[in-house]
């Protein structure tokens, strides 16, 4: 049994001066490097308006993507073309 001092844990620090945003609109966009520019939006009868705007390297963006799916029980498949 590994001991306590071997487990990596990771304690969030949270922010209570955030405010918690509503979005329904996500824009993803891939730069050459790897890095993803993630782009939420909220429909307003003005339009779209852009409320977080994030860069995220490949790698966390595939960990992200796989969190998602799980906490959803939704797993797409490529469609066949």
């Amino acid at each position: 049994m590994p001991d306590q001092k071997d487990k990596k844990i990771m304690e969030i620090i949270t922010n209570n001066m955030i405010p918690t945003l509503f979005v329904d609109n996500l824009a993803i966009s891939k730069r050459s490097d790897g890095i993803y520019l993630l782009r939420f939006t909220t429909s307003l009868p003005e339009g779209l308006q852009e409320q977080v705007r994030m860069m995220v390297p490949q790698e966390n963006m595939k960990n992200m993507l796989d969190v998602l799916c799980r906490h959803c029980d939704h797993y797409p498949t490529k469609q066949k073309t």
